[in-house]
């Protein structure tokens, strides 16, 4: 009896402070029409702050942009994303990127009024890009809804240009 009601007690309260963030999988065309800027960066700097009220930690990114693909051009820019580091606390958030400077990346970025912009749908807004004797290769992120299979044709990197050239089309119409 006792055991039941400790157990009772911790489902009632154990979960008060507990979150979830649920996140539609959304088509590349979703993509580049939710965000009001897409940018080719390279990473800066990752700090690591907590979020007002102490109740989890953002990270504030900073990058160089290299190339506006959609909205206007900067040559600097900082966006959050939910979860980092801040001083001894560690705070991993499911579906969230992760960046560290020096990171090469396309990034769909959603404006929130006054605050941060933050990713568009969060590791879905987050394209790496990869150096390397083929040129600059754009690798979509792993976002899957059902089984995921070995050279799936939508994870297959292309050339930034020809990323570059459907981002534009997609933003123009």
């Amino acid at each position: 009896m006792l055991r039941s009601a400790l157990a009772l007690t911790l489902c009632l309260f154990g979960t008060a402070h507990l979150g979830a963030v649920t996140v539609a999988p959304l088509t590349f065309e979703q993509l580049v029409s939710n965000s009001a800027a897409v940018v080719l960066a390279r990473v800066v700097e990752v700090r690591g702050e907590f979020v007002p009220g102490g109740r989890g930690i953002e990270s504030i990114v900073t990058v160089d942009v290299l190339k506006g693909l959609k909205g206007g051009a900067v040559e600097t820019l900082q966006f959050t994303v939910p979860g980092g580091r801040a001083g001894r606390y560690l705070n991993l958030i499911p579906g969230a990127p992760t960046f560290t400077a020096g990171d090469i990346a396309v990034i769909f970025l959603t404006s929130r009024g006054p605050r941060l912009p933050v990713t568009t749908g969060l590791t879905q807004g987050v394209y790496r890009v990869q150096t390397g004797g083929a040129g600059m290769m754009v690798t979509p992120p792993v976002v899957e809804t059902g089984k995921v299979s070995r050279g799936d044709l939508r994870r297959k990197p292309e050339t930034l240009a020809a990323f570059e050239a459907r981002v534009r089309a997609l933003a123009g119409r």
